[in-house]
């Protein structure tokens, strides 16, 4: 007799809480993508004063740390724990660069989250925020002028 296990629902994880994938090719070289996203992009998006490339380093916002960097491949890859301001717990967020054929594929992962409702919003607002930033690239490649707070 063969048993099935039901399969848990779409975006949750066995211990990561519930999670989400945003991805989006942006018209951008990866090197211009990579400073972008330290210099402006992520301190935008995690409402921080900047993002450190060292492990360990603190996330500050106003003085009060927001959270910290766990992981980081220069050039490719950075990996938070943070703590929205619209939440009241951490979550770990992730942001990666790949390189495409036609671009640069931004890739937003986000885990720790509560319940389905809290995954459905924050991904319609990263869906949200990269489709902004792909726009505004297309209007003035390398420079990205829209509000794109996280």
């Amino acid at each position: 007799m063969h048993t099935t296990t039901p399969r848990p629902p779409h975006g949750l994880t066995r211990d990561a809480g519930w999670e989400l994938e945003v991805r989006r090719t942006l018209d951008c070289s990866p090197e211009d993508a990579w400073q972008q996203l330290l210099t402006e992009w992520l301190p935008q998006w995690l409402g921080v004063d900047s993002v450190p490339q060292m492990v360990g380093a603190p996330l500050r916002s106003r003085g009060r740390i927001r959270g910290r960097v766990v992981g980081c491949h220069v050039g490719r890859r950075v990996r938070v724990r943070w703590t929205p301001e619209i939440l009241d717990h951490e979550t770990m967020f992730q942001v990666t660069l790949l390189e495409s054929s036609n671009g640069t594929t931004l890739s937003i992962h986000q885990e720790r989250l509560l319940g389905p409702a809290e995954r459905q919003s924050l991904l319609e607002h990263w869906s949200s925020v990269l489709e902004q930033l792909a726009q505004s690239l297309e209007h003035t490649p390398g420079i990205s002028e829209v509000d794109l707070r996280g």
